[in-house]
Parts: structure tokens; C-alpha cells; sequence
């Protein structure tokens, strides 16, 4: 089989464009979590919730600020946290959109 040069290292062939801004290999667990909650579908987080296990899906799901509120919000009633206990809850907004 020969090895494709496009996929990073542990990540999954089919969202390796969410890690376009880090080198092969540099990828942590939680940056890899966050940008599935973020940004990846089902099924990739599915897989990452396999490849880290669910306690450090919730870890990083309430300690990371850096995360969608509607993502937070429905992970957390998906898996019985209450979503006042996330670091994402307890902020303000980082940044807001111009309309």
C-alpha cells in the first residue's frame, strides 16, 4: 500500500484540511478535539471520540474556550454536563462578527 503524502500523521485522511496551519505531527489531542467539535462532522468525531475516549472528549469539551456555543451547548446535553460548568460559558465572546 503506498503511502499517501497529503494525510498527516494520526489524523484521518478525510478531515486533514482542518489542520492546514500545523506541521506533520504537531497536532495535539485537544487541538485535533477541538477542531472536530468545531468543525467536523458526525462521524469524525465519532472517530476522535474512539481514538481519545470520552473522558478526554469532556475534558477538553469544558476546559476550551475556543469552541462553538451551539456546539458546546448540544454536546452538553448530548452527554449530561451542564454547560454553565464550560470555560466556553464562562467567557465572554472572544471575538464578535461584523454584520
Amino acid at each position: 500500500m503506498a503511502k499517501d503524502k497529503n494525510v498527516l500523521p494520526g489524523i484521518h485522511k478525510m478531515r486533514d484540511e482542518l489542520f492546514w496551519d500545523r506541521e506533520p505531527g504537531a497536532v495535539s489531542p485537544e487541538i485535533e478535539i477541538e477542531r472536530a467539535i468545531n468543525l467536523g462532522g458526525f462521524d469524525y468525531i465519532k472517530d476522535v471520540q474512539e481514538k481519545y475516549g470520552m473522558d478526554k472528549f469532556k475534558e477538553v469539551l469544558v476546559n476550551k474556550r475556543n469552541l462553538s456555543r451551539k456546539a458546546v451547548n448540544y454536546w452538553c446535553l448530548q452527554l449530561g454536563i451542564d454547560k454553565s460548568t464550560t470555560r466556553t460559558f464562562k467567557t465572554d465572546t472572544i471575538w464578535v462578527p461584523f454584520r
